[in-house]
């Protein structure tokens, strides 16, 4: 996830940051148990660690080929439909309205406008985004291998686990949805932790969230193309 304090070194656009930072989760998985009636804990089933294991697995494989296409089919539903609004906003350029959008969000469709040309955004598609932040080290095979996840905590049809990087929390989760029969990454969460900090960040420097967010976008310095 990228960092929300300006930096002097080039940064990655934070919703492709978001994206391919939770595609990059890796199989080493220990569940939290739910008790059951008697106090004791129920053995997890283990269909159920696989097949999260293999979402884990399938996107670190298809991050680490750049393969952006492989990707959107391991992400939610809400997930694949909140990537195409920003990417249609930052197609739209100036007449897009951000109203609707979170700060994060507005972040990443501001971001998009700025580091990718109007011809860029017109001709390319959200795994096109993907291949393209893989291909210029937006994000590092580095930050790919060195990525792995904390504890995983099973709720129904819902899991999560703190991302870990060289083996360190992160302030990312990896959040984990079904859908359609599926396990599936999800964003929501994780937008909602980005969406937080920088709240917490505007209140600090006395900036309205659109001022901040505005002011933010303005000093980022463009990732090597």
């Amino acid at each position: 996830m990228a960092n929300f304090f300006p930096a002097r070194r080039p940064m990655v656009p934070p919703t492709l940051a978001l994206v391919l930072l939770l595609a990059l989760v890796l199989f080493a998985v220990t569940p939290v148990r739910a008790a059951d009636a008697d106090g004791l804990a129920p053995p997890p089933d283990p269909r159920l660690l696989a097949d999260i294991e293999r979402v884990f697995t399938e996107a670190r494989s298809a991050l680490a080929a750049g393969n952006g296409i492989a990707v959107l089919p391991l992400l939610s539903r809400d997930s694949r439909s909140r990537l195409e609004a920003i990417r249609t906003a930052a197609r739209a350029g100036a007449a897009a309205g951000l109203t609707r959008f979170s700060p994060a969000e507005k972040i990443a469709v501001l971001s998009l406008q700025r580091f990718l040309t109007p011809a860029e955004l017109r001709r390319w598609t959200t795994p096109d985004l993907i291949n393209h932040a893989l291909a210029a080290h937006w994000l590092s095979p580095a930050t790919i291998a060195e990525s792995s996840l904390g504890k995983l905590t099973l709720d129904g049809p819902r899991a999560s686990a703190p991302l870990l990087l060289k083996g360190k929390p992160s302030l990312v989760s990896a959040t984990f949805v079904r859908d359609g029969g599926q396990w599936r990454i999800d964003l929501g969460r994780t937008v909602g932790v980005a969406d937080s900090l920088l709240r917490a960040f505007a209140a600090i420097a006395g900036r309205s969230e659109d001022a901040y967010v505005t002011e933010l976008v303005g000093r980022l310095h463009p990732p090597a193309r």
